[in-house]
């Protein structure tokens, strides 16, 4: 089978690039733009079941071309502008990425000649902030989207659901809340911890700054989020919208404690306003038993596995820089 992956050099598209490697004997076509860091991928790079296409999402010519050199039968949508605080930053690239790339990546694919299954990654951040009384989070529940980066996937959402209908392609919508794991960019909370501990461990300055601790978020480690995207991709339920969590809640703060324990130097904690959001998203708790039900998935991993994984991950980058 040919499998296309936008986004294959970030974090999740280069596990699920692993993924398939591992365990098909599938075809990889990655997109990536020019000059794009491709260290997460590198390992890749000379398997002849992997084949790199420069794109970039904002160019349709250049979305066109790839369609027509994978010739995809599997398409893994996760090229975005994906952080969240760089977003208030950024919030018009991130528009346009995350919109116009996917629009432009859904209609490249509705005018050729292939039709192949298209996992949409959306997010759980486009549900904002939930009333206490619709925790936990639906499907159904209200989109209240409550930042640049979740107003632009409210778009994306909203783009693959009128592909689907308008034009019958075969779109399946994720709605992954968080998931954690290695190579994880540290913009992130759990692998900002990790990357601030391994880096304290060398230079022995034992001070880890946070933004929220407050924030409750239920966390699922990168390779469970991994084999639900792939058991998305071997379903018929077209047009179907899937909330994906784990099963393991706490605040940020909590998943911070227990990055500290792992390590036996003394750190303490150091409150930086500039990691505060100008809005934030506090109540980040999945129903995901509509997708547990109709694929037979749980999560295996735990929380403990996600905080070893980072820091492993960030000690060995930080000990062979």
């Amino acid at each position: 089978m040919r499998i296309l992956i936008t986004g294959a050099t970030g974090f999740v598209g280069s596990h699920m690039a692993d993924y398939i490697i591992e365990n098909t004997d599938d075809e990889i076509f990655a997109t990536k733009r020019w000059m794009e860091d491709t260290q997460n991928i590198e390992h890749l790079c000379d398997n002849k079941r992997f084949t790199f296409i420069d794109c970039d999402l904002l160019d349709g010519l250049s979305v066109k071309r790839a369609i027509e050199i994978s010739k995809p039968e599997k398409v893994f949508h996760f090229a975005a502008q994906s952080f969240p605080e760089i977003s208030f930053d950024i919030p018009i690239i991130t528009l346009e990425t995350n919109i116009i790339g996917t629009s432009n990546l859904l209609e490249s694919i509705k005018t050729s000649v292939f039709n192949p299954i298209i996992i949409s990654v959306s997010s759980s951040e486009v549900y904002g902030m939930p009333e206490k009384e619709e925790i936990p989070i639906k499907e159904s529940n209200p989109i209240r989207a409550a930042n640049p980066y979740s107003i632009s996937k409210v778009g994306h959402d909203l783009m693959s659901t009128y592909y689907y209908k308008a034009f019958d392609m075969k779109i399946v919508i994720t709605r992954m809340f968080s998931h954690e794991g290695s190579r994880r960019g540290k913009e992130f909370a759990l692998s900002s911890f990790a990357y601030q501990i391994a880096k304290g461990e060398e230079n022995g300055i034992y001070e880890i700054k946070h933004g929220n601790l407050d924030s409750v978020r239920t966390y699922n480690h990168i390779d469970d989020a991994i084999t639900a995207y792939w058991l998305c991709s071997k379903t018929n339920k077209f047009g179907e919208i899937y909330n994906i969590g784990g099963e393991e809640t706490c605040t940020v703060g909590d998943a911070l404690e227990l990055m500290i324990s792992k390590s036996d130097k003394p750190f303490k904690k150091i409150l930086d306003k500039s990691r505060m959001r100008p809005t934030d998203i506090t109540l980040q708790i999945p129903d995901s038993s509509k997708f547990y039900k109709e694929f037979d998935w749980r999560p295996i991993k735990t929380l403990n596995d996600i905080c070893d994984d980072l820091l492993s991950y960030w000690r060995r980058k930080i000990r062979f820089q």
